[in-house]
């Protein structure tokens, strides 16, 4: 855009815009925004001459952004959440917020940090509300506000997006307490020899949430069960059965002589209901760093939960 069309602009064209690249839809972003559908199409009419770019065509499942409204996109979002905030900054008070808060994670980063987090939730935001989201995630859902954040594991963070680190996660050995392998000192003579279960989710990769879009990836790591395989914690001879998730795994172990190398704090709770042993490994897979995606800027109830996540994480 040169000076002359950005002197020129109706900024009110930029919430235009937000609604349809977060709708998809003429009529569902004038619902958003109390605009007929008419009036939608005369202001995307007018952004696009000023922008020169058709900016939306029509796909089968609705209005879909060129490359230049996906680029412009993140940006414009962010430029209005800044411009909002400047103009009415309202101070968050969880303890009169009835927000639903949208989060997406795995079932064992849940299962490992919710229960410190929602401790403090119910105490400090007593009528707000959080939903965890485990399944088909978009990366285009921060971006367009469906999503608060994203906890889990990752290869790669877009530069649009904040990572903030939590804790850092290592792996063990988790067999039966009765195990006619296990050794008085409870250790394993020769652990890469016996029938282990294996989780190898359905997306193919390890810990984290699965994660997909085209404007930009974040990937969760897939380098957990390839590197323990490599290190010769995991054989592809002796994985006897696969699984797609860790609640399986501890409970085929729980009652056969598999053995299974799972996340160390998952592990430990399992543990400490009985019947369930944790043997050190003799190699130990780098660490994942374990943390939280945002869009950045974000300002008020964001980095409010972020920052329960962070107190939870240092009490694990």
């Amino acid at each position: 855009m040169n000076n002359v069309h950005f002197k020129s602009l109706d900024l009110n064209l930029l919430r235009v815009f937000e609604a349809l690249f977060a709708e998809r839809s003429a009529t569902l972003a004038g619902a958003r925004l109390g605009l007929s559908q008419s009036a939608i199409s005369h202001a995307l009419g007018r952004l696009r001459r000023s922008l020169d770019d058709e900016l939306f065509v029509r796909g089968p499942d609705g209005l879909l952004p060129t490359t230049r409204g996906a680029s412009l996109g993140p940006q414009i979002i962010d430029a209005l959440k800044h411009l909002e905030s400047a103009l009415t900054a309202p101070a968050f008070d969880p303890s009169e917020s009835d927000r639903q808060f949208i989060i997406g994670a795995s079932t064992y980063f849940t299962s490992v940090l919710l229960p410190g987090v929602m401790r403090r939730f119910v105490e400090l935001a007593p009528r707000a509300r959080l939903r965890v989201r485990g399944e088909n995630l978009l990366a285009e859902e921060l971006d367009r506000g469906r999503l608060d954040m994203i906890a889990g594991a990752f290869d790669e963070v877009p530069p649009r997006f904040t990572f903030t680190p939590l804790f850092q996660e290592t792996g063990v050995w988790v067999i039966r307490s009765d195990h006619p392998a296990l050794d008085a000192q409870s250790t394993i003579e020769a652990p890469g020899n016996l029938p282990q279960v294996v989780i190898v989710p359905d997306d193919g990769s390890a810990l984290g949430v699965r994660l997909r879009g085209n404007n930009g990836v974040l990937r969760r790591p897939v380098a957990w069960r390839t590197d323990a395989r490599l290190s010769g914690i995991q054989s592809e001879a002796q994985s006897a059965l696969t699984v797609p998730d860790t609640y399986s795994a501890l409970s085929i172990v729980r009652q056969t002589e598999m053995i299974a190398f799972l996340p160390r704090r998952l592990a430990k709770q399992a543990a400490a209901l009985g019947g369930l042993t944790l043997v050190e490994p003799s190699f130990v897979p780098a660490p994942l760093a374990m943390g939280a995606v945002t869009r950045a800027g974000e300002q008020g109830p964001i980095p409010w939960l972020l920052s329960l996540l962070r107190q939870a994480a240092d009490e694990l």
